[in-house]
């Protein structure tokens, strides 16, 4: 297992690239601006991967898009990526304040920052693939596609160590993310997911139209 965290300097994510995403007026924009220069200071993503055959695949349901999008794969990358605990907290304090804007920007920018972290990830993983002649295919994660979140123990199962430790019966908190019973990640601004690796499969940039959920999805429009 590979694991990383990334300081906000380190996700290489301008003022810009936020607020490009986050439809602002001026007033809102100095609010983006301040939130940024909170964030920035304690700000702790990360993200980790791990590396297998096919064989688990056949653990999951991913249905028939996400498989289809696989085939072809030699290998597999499970991942999971965070904006990390002390964003989680961040976020918990701005409730506290009740200040609804920027409860609303906070949550945008915590998307965008787990979804950088996760571009992070993945270049990581293909400076890996790239002297070896392999390439990846888009990451695919559960709650889309047909991949029913229930399914997120199974993907968690992955990243427990192959050796137990003493008296480990504890479910494997990757990134220090854990499972809710209804199978949610806290902290909430994460993200989970396959990537295919092969000789013969390719990254696509835009694959919304495989979704049904490409009319209502924010996260595809953000990649």
């Amino acid at each position: 297992m590979i694991e990383r965290t990334l300081s906000y300097g380190e996700l290489g994510l301008g003022a810009e690239d936020i607020l490009s995403s986050i439809p602002s007026d001026a007033v809102t924009r100095q609010e983006v601006l301040s939130l940024i220069d909170e964030i920035q200071r304690f700000l702790q993503a990360r993200f980790a991967f791990v590396t297998t055959d096919i064989q688990p695949l056949q653990q999951f349901h991913p249905g028939p898009i996400i498989i289809n999008q696989l085939k072809g794969s030699e290998a597999l990358c499970w991942f999971v990526v965070t904006a990390g605990q002390e964003f989680e907290a961040f976020q918990h304090r701005l409730t506290q304040e009740g200040d609804m804007v920027r409860i609303y920007l906070a949550n945008e920018i915590g998307s965008i920052i787990a979804e950088k972290t996760a571009d992070q990830m993945e270049e990581l993983l293909q400076q890996q693939l790239t002297p070896k002649g392999l390439y990846r295919t888009n990451r695919y994660s559960p709650g889309y596609c047909g991949w029913h979140v229930s399914e997120q123990p199974i993907l968690f199962e992955l990243f427990r160590p192959k050796v137990p430790t003493y008296n480990n019966k504890s479910s494997p908190t990757p990134c220090g993310i854990h499972l809710t019973d209804s199978c949610l990640m806290v902290p909430i601004k994460s993200v989970s997911g396959v990537i295919g690796i092969g000789h013969n499969v390719r990254r696509q940039d835009y694959t919304c139209n495989h979704c049904g959920l490409n009319a209502s999805c924010k996260r595809g429009r953000r990649l």
